[in-house]
Order: C-alpha cells, then structure tokens, then sequence
C-alpha cells in the first residue's frame, strides 16, 4: 500500500532562501561598492582641487610673463636698431684708435726706414679688421730713397702693400708719399 500525502496547501511550497541569501549578499556588495565609490569621488574631488589651485597658480605666472615679454617687445621695437650699430661702431673705432701703440709703430718704422729717409708725417686710418693703414710722408736726400723705403716695408712682416703716392724733387731732396698697410702686433678691430 502506499502510504497517503495530503498536501493541504493551497498553492504548492517553494523555498526563496537562497533567493534572499543572493539578493542580500548582492545588496551588501552593491552597498560597499557605493562607498568605494563615494570615497574614490571624495578623493578625487580633493586631491584635483589642490592640482586645479596648482594650474590655476602657474596660468597665473604664464600671464604674468607673457605680459612682461610683451613690455619687453614693446621696448625693443622702440630701439633704433641702426642708430645703436652706429653709435657701436663709432665707439669702437676710437677704443681701437686709443689702443692704437704709437711707440711700437715708430719702432718698428725706424728699423724699416732706410737712414737718409727722414718721415714728414704719419697718417693711420683704422680699418674694420684690425689692420691700419698708412698715408706717410717723408724727404730723402737721394732720389732712389722711395724705391729703398717701399722695398723695405714690403719685406717686413708688419706691413704690407706699400705703394708710392706722390713723388716731388725740392731744393733739400725729394719728398714722397707712401701707403701701407701695417699689423699692429695686438690687432683691434673696429666692429
């Protein structure tokens, strides 16, 4: 025989336990997850508004020097650019021509110079390169003493391209004009 179930139940049983169990397991996730997140949005809302005061500092000084090379532009185009290379120059050729060795020149030129030739005047010009030349004037007692002078002055080291300028025979000789171009052994340039 068998035995007899009675199911009194109106509707048949089902167990929702696990059921519940996931969905309170999933609401307890769901709710660390919300503070996780909650926390990392704290975090991060912090930690960017020191780095947002940051930029905003260094925009700031990045305005504050774009303004400063503005003033600076404005003032250098307000520079006469010509007129300053021409005030340059200027000074240079006179810084050139006080440095200029007198003594050294005449040194050298009394070794050069042949000794019945005496110089009348000495005229330097100072060239852009350092190297001066030369318009001299001088009396000889013999009519070759040009010829001897140019020749010696070319074969110095210290001077170069000589060439005669003017040639006049007088009652005391004959008196000529010579250009050179003399290295100075410390050489200034004007530029």
């Amino acid at each position: 025989m068998k035995p007899i179930h009675l199911n009194l139940a109106g509707r048949p049983y089902r167990d929702y336990r696990p059921l519940y169990a996931v969905v309170v397991v999933t609401s307890i996730l769901i709710a660390i997850m919300l503070l996780n997140n909650i926390e990392t949005g704290y975090r991060y809302v912090r930690e960017t508004r020191t780095t947002r005061d940051k930029i905003a500092q260094i925009e700031s000084q990045i305005d504050a020097e774009n303004r400063r090379a503005d003033e600076a532009n404005q003032r250098l185009r307000g520079v006469n650019v010509k007129q300053l290379s021409d005030q340059t120059q200027f000074v240079n050729a006179r810084l050139a021509e006080r440095a200029f060795s007198w003594s050294e020149l005449l040194d050298r030129l009394e070794r050069v110079f042949p000794d019945d030739v005496r110089i009348e005047s000495i005229a330097p010009s100072f060239g852009k390169t350092g190297i001066v030349h030369l318009a001299m004037q001088g009396d000889a007692k013999r009519g070759d003493g040009m010829t001897r002078t140019i020749d010696r002055l070319n074969h110095d080291p210290h001077f170069a391209r000589a060439f005669p300028t003017t040639e006049n025979r007088g009652q005391n000789g004959y008196a000529f004009g010579v250009g050179t171009d003399y290295r100075p052994s410390i050489a200034r340039s004007v530029e």
